[in-house]
């Protein structure tokens, strides 16, 4: 299992994103996981992408997407987006 970046893709992940992508590529075992975006291009205004908080990984699996978010962990939105799939860390407040 790899964890593959995309060409162009910039920037670091903040340490709650990188242990998400570490549980994420355990759950994927032994597909690859490919990371589509980090930092870099554009996003909407206050997205996460831009502190290091959400990736996005490419969508070319027959995953459930509750399982993958159950892999992620409560404090992270997994979020299908047409050819990709979005994971931020936003921590709910109780």
């Amino acid at each position: 299992m790899t964890v593959w970046i995309k060409h162009g893709v910039m920037g670091d992940l903040s340490n709650p994103a990188q242990k998400c992508l570490g549980r994420i590529a355990n759950f994927l075992f032994p597909l690859d996981t490919f990371i589509t975006s980090i930092r870099e291009g554009n996003h909407s205004p206050g997205s996460l992408h831009y502190r290091g908080d959400a990736f996005d990984i490419r969508n070319n699996f027959s995953i459930k997407l509750k399982a993958l978010r159950h892999a992620a962990g409560a404090d992270f939105d997994v979020i299908q987006e047409g050819d990709h799939i979005h994971i931020e860390y936003d921590p709910k407040t109780s």
